[in-house]
């Protein structure tokens, strides 16, 4: 981007989705745009965005068929890529907004978005930085906030097991558990993941994922089995914890991180026998969840968590990339690279 258009304020930039997945993605699957900063229409404002969230569950919502199937519509061709982000409104013509908030949604991979305010959340200073809202304070951090009220909550003698510990979500799972005072192991993958999660998020034990003793370290960790197993990988993994559950152990399907690339990621290996077993023998249940319905909760997680970061009882690590171009290889690199805690991008 030349520097004429760089202080052009008439025009903005946005990231869309100019090809299908083909395996493995690919920052080709994407174009970087120039586009006239939108007007705002009667009941919507416009928001500038500060920060772009970089999220696994977005690969699956730009296959060609969204999670292997024709139920899910396909995301046509040079659409903006749905990402959620942060931002200030720049201006408003919606009676509940005013110029100046600090809102986060799906505004989208673009440095300027029109909402109607479906689905924008205000921004508690007591957040601390913008990006937060995208992390621990945002999806991340309210997806394991679910997840633990899902399970009925932090309960003592429980062992809470966690794969994908090291990712935006797992890590704030971790931080929570060990907040209100309960046990927490962790699966994750190289030293560095497993430093960061024994040191800066707390974790009473951490399992290397690629360790050839894994099923080993997991009865070491978990004794008396795993009361909760908080999924967010999916794939062959689910099959390799059942049978270390506890009697009654809940198993809640939070992402499937492993096969976001490739549904048909491990089907070479019929892993339904293991799992059914716990559930049979064990009377394992398993549930999946999502933050869709639970507005509900929104104030008390809100305010946990900026209650949390005032204390200094939660770190949160944030990665933040500088650039807009730069949001289709810091997608890539969730997979490739797999960087802990949570992805953001800067958009200026």
């Amino acid at each position: 981007m030349g520097k004429d258009m760089a202080l052009d304020t008439s025009m903005a930039t946005k990231v869309v989705l100019q090809s299908y997945p083909e395996g493995n993605l690919r920052t080709s699957d994407f174009a970087v745009e120039q586009f006239p900063v939108p007007k705002v229409p009667d009941g919507s404002f416009l928001v500038r965005n500060t920060f772009v969230s970089v999220d696994p569950m977005l690969r699956i919502f730009i296959d060609k068929k969204p999670l292997g199937s024709s139920a899910m519509p396909s995301l046509p061709l040079g659409t903006v890529i749905p990402g959620a982000a942060v931002g200030e409104i720049i201006e408003s013509k919606h009676p509940d907004y005013k110029a100046g908030d600090i809102v986060e949604g799906r505004f989208g991979w673009q440095s300027h978005a029109v909402s109607a305010g479906q689905g924008v959340v205000r921004v508690p200073q007591s957040l601390g930085g913008q990006e937060n809202a995208l992390g621990i304070g945002g999806l991340p951090g309210f997806t394991a906030y679910i997840g633990l009220n899902v399970a009925g909550g932090v309960k003592p003698g429980q062992t809470i097991l966690v794969s994908g510990a090291a990712g935006a979500v797992g890590s704030a799972v971790g931080a929570l558990v060990k907040a209100r005072g309960g046990r927490v192991v962790g699966i994750a993958g190289g030293a560095e993941k497993m430093r960061y999660l024994r040191e800066t998020v707390g974790y009473d034990a951490v399992i290397d994922r690629n360790a050839p003793d894994f099923a080993g370290q997991l009865a070491a960790a978990a004794p008396e089995g795993v009361h909760v197993y908080f999924d967010n990988v999916g794939g062959p993994m689910m099959a390799q914890v059942a049978p270390f559950m506890a009697y009654g152990g809940l198993i809640l399907i939070s992402g499937l991180m492993a096969q976001y690339q490739d549904a048909s990621a491990g089907s070479q290996t019929d892993s339904l026998p293991a799992v059914l077993f716990a559930v049979m023998g064990k009377g394992v249940r398993i549930q999946g969840f999502s933050q869709y319905g639970q507005d509900a909760l929104r104030p008390g997680f809100e305010q946990e968590i900026s209650e949390l970061l005032a204390l200094g009882a939660i770190k949160p690590e944030v990665h933040i990339v500088e650039g807009i171009e730069n949001l289709p290889q810091a997608q890539v690199n969730l997979f490739e690279k797999s960087t802990t805690g949570k992805v953001v991008v800067k958009v200026a």
